[in-house]
């Protein structure tokens, strides 16, 4: 992926997979050449859900100039442990509001800087959305309350797009390189014994 430009998303994969991805484990995988994004996710400090970032892989991915999308919906902003089996947390509907997605932003912005933060509202995909953020023409009320609560304009600025644009850049930047040095594409046979078409 690195080699063709792509910008690698990994919202929706486990915290090893982070791990690896962000270059964590340097004994198991390099990890990405190029920054990554984390396209709707947010702080597991503040919703301990395993799709949100914790703050070891916050680290990460300002190590690697990567991106932590904040992502809206209600079950990954407001959220409190749970003693389900699942590791899913419970809902706490008293903060699914537009202050409890800002919190997340300034989180992560204060724990490893604005230049890792965005917006990932996920839209598209969500069913809830928190109190005062319903759709994209309230977009203006969480820029006044990230004003309020201490965001400079620039970094503002680049929360609402330039941190993307920079990641984006980047990725394609890599892939560039790698063309030009020749990389060639991985072609390596996985082999598992569970795999159904390993015979075929």
């Amino acid at each position: 992926m690195n080699r063709l430009g792509m910008l690698v998303d990994i919202s929706h994969v486990s915290k090893d997979t982070m791990i690896d991805v962000l270059g964590g484990n340097s004994a198991k995988t390099a990890g990405s050449a190029s920054p990554v994004m984390f396209s709707h996710s947010s702080a597991f400090t503040l919703c301990p859900h395993p799709r949100n970032v914790a703050d070891d892989v916050l680290e990460l991915v300002k190590k690697t100039r990567s991106i932590v999308m904040v992502n809206f919906s209600p079950d990954f902003i407001s959220c409190i442990p749970s003693d389900s089996s699942t590791g899913i947390p419970d809902f706490y509907a008293a903060n699914s509001t537009l202050h409890q997605v800002a919190r997340h932003v300034v989180h992560i912005g204060q724990k490893i800087g604005h230049d890792h933060v965005g917006l990932g509202s996920d839209f598209d995909g969500i069913f809830e959305v928190p109190g005062g953020l319903e759709d994209v023409s309230k977009f203006p009320d969480l820029i006044a309350e990230l004003l309020r609560m201490g965001v400079s304009d620039g970094d503002v600025a680049k929360l609402v797009g330039l941190n993307v644009l920079r990641v984006w850049g980047e990725a394609e930047t890599t892939g560039e390189r790698m063309r030009e040095e020749g990389v060639l594409p991985l072609e390596d046979d996985i082999e598992s014994k569970d795999d159904p078409f390993s015979a075929v």
